[in-house]
C-alpha cells in the first residue's frame, strides 16, 4: 500500500443498468460497438484498508476472514489480482463490507475492485483510469466474460450513457435527467430481491459464446437492446417515467431470449403478477439468473405490486438514485 497514510477507507456505489446491457461484452461489442445507459445508487461497497504491524504480509476480512504471506494465500479472486496489480508488498489489513449480496445483479463485484484500487493506489486516479484499472482486474486479470459497464457507472457515478467502441476504447456522455424526474424515479423505480445469487461470469458465458460464434438470434437481440438506449434517453430527459417502465419490460423480453439461464421460474411468475399488480413493467437487473428485480410502479398500484411480491417472498429493497461515485479518504 503506497502514500503516507496509515488508514484509508474507499467506496463506490452500485449501479442500475436501465438500457444496453450486454452490448459492453467484447463478444458483440468489438463487433458492432456497444451502448449502455445506467445510473448509480445510495446501496455502495466499502473497503477499509490499514497499514499493518503485524509480521503476516496481508490480513483480510473479505468474504471470510484469514491472514497470508503473499496474494496467492487470498481466497478472494478480486483481491488477489487487485494486489497483484496495485500493492506495494508492505503489510496490509483489509476488510470489507456491501449493501447487498454478491451476485445478485448490482455490480458489487465491479464496485468492490474499483473501491479497492482506489485504496491501494498511491495516487489519486480519475475516474476513467480508476474504471479501466478496475475492469482490467476482472477481464484481463481473471477472464471473466464481462464488460465494463459496470466499473465505469461506479467510478463515474450519475446518470450516464457509455459507448463501447469495436477497438475497445471506452466514452462517455452525461444524461441530463432533472432533479424532480429523479425524484419521481427514486418513487416509482422499485427493487425486490428474488432470494437468489448466482455468478454473472456463467450466465454471460452463454451470451458471450453465442454472440462470439455469430448466432445471429442472439445477434439481433442484442442488437434491438441496444437501440432501446435511444428512446431510454428521452424519456428520462422529458420525466415520462411511464415510458421508461415500458422499456425496461421490452428489454426484458428481450433479454429472456439471450439464454436459457437468464431468468427463472419463480422470477417469470413474479413479473407476471406485479404487471398483474399495475407495475408497467422491469427487468431481472445484471446478467439475469437471480439477484434483484427491478419494477416501475406508478404510486397508485405501489401497495398492490407490494403485496404481490410480498407473496413470492421477495422482499423490497429500499434505494435512491445517487450522482457521487467512487470516493476515498485517507487518514
Amino acid at each position: 500500500m503506497s502514500g503516507a497514510a496509515d488508514l484509508w477507507v474507499s467506496s463506490a456505489p452500485l449501479r442500475i443498468s436501465l438500457a444496453g446491457g450486454g452490448t459492453d461484452l467484447p463478444a458483440y461489442a468489438h463487433r458492432f460497438g456497444g451502448t449502455v445507459l445506467g445510473a448509480s445508487v445510495d446501496l455502495r461497497v466499502t473497503v477499509f484498508g490499514r497499514r499493518a504491524r503485524a509480521a503476516t504480509a496481508i490480513r483480510a476480512c473479505l468474504d471470510s476472514c484469514g491472514s497470508a504471506d503473499s496474494v496467492d494465500g487470498l481466497a478472494n479472486p478480486y483481491a488477489r489480482e487487485a494486489l497483484r496489480r496495485h500493492w506495494d508488498g508492505s503489510p496490509v489489513d483489509l476488510f470489507s463490507t456491501g449493501d447487498v449480496p454478491g451476485g445478485s445483479g448490482m455490480g458489487s463485484s465491479a464496485a468492490f475492485c474499483v473501491a479497492l484500487v482506489a485504496g491501494l493506489s498511491g495516487k489519486e486516479r480519475s475516474p476513467h483510469d480508476l474504471a479501466m484499472a478496475a475492469s482490467g482486474i476482472e477481464m484481463d486479470g481473471l477472464g471473466r466474460p464481462v464488460g465494463r459497464q459496470d466499473h465505469f457507472l461506479s467510478a463515474l457515478g450519475g446518470f450516464r450513457q457509455l459507448h463501447f467502441a469495436t477497438d475497445g476504447q471506452v466514452t462517455v456522455e452525461d444524461v441530463p435527467v432533472a432533479d424532480d424526474v429523479v425524484r419521481r424515479l427514486d418513487e416509482e423505480l422499485v427493487l425486490h430481491f428474488t432470494g437468489t445469487s448466482r455468478d454473472a461470469g456463467a450466465v454471460l458465458g452463454d451470451q458471450a459464446r453465442a454472440a462470439g460464434s455469430g448466432e445471429r438470434g442472439t445477434e439481433a437481440r442484442l442488437h434491438e437492446i441496444k437501440e432501446l438506449t435511444g428512446p431510454l434517453r428521452e424519456a428520462l430527459t422529458r420525466g415520462d417515467t411511464t415510458e421508461v417502465g415500458r422499456i425496461l419490460g421490452r428489454h426484458w423480453e428481450l433479454k429472456r431470449g439471450l439464454g436459457a439461464r437468464v431468468s427463472l421460474p419463480g422470477a417469470d411468475r413474479a413479473y407476471r403478477d406485479a404487471l398483474a399488480a399495475g407495475a408497467t413493467g422491469g427487468k431481472l437487473l445484471g446478467a439475469g439468473g437471480g439477484g434483484f428485480l427491478l419494477l416501475h410502479v406508478p404510486a397508485a398500484a405501489r401497495e398492490g405490486v407490494r403485496a404481490a411480491m410480498a407473496a413470492h417472498g421477495m422482499p423490497e429493497q429500499p434505494f435512491r438514485f445517487d450522482p457521487a461515485g467512487a470516493r476515498l479518504s485517507r487518514l
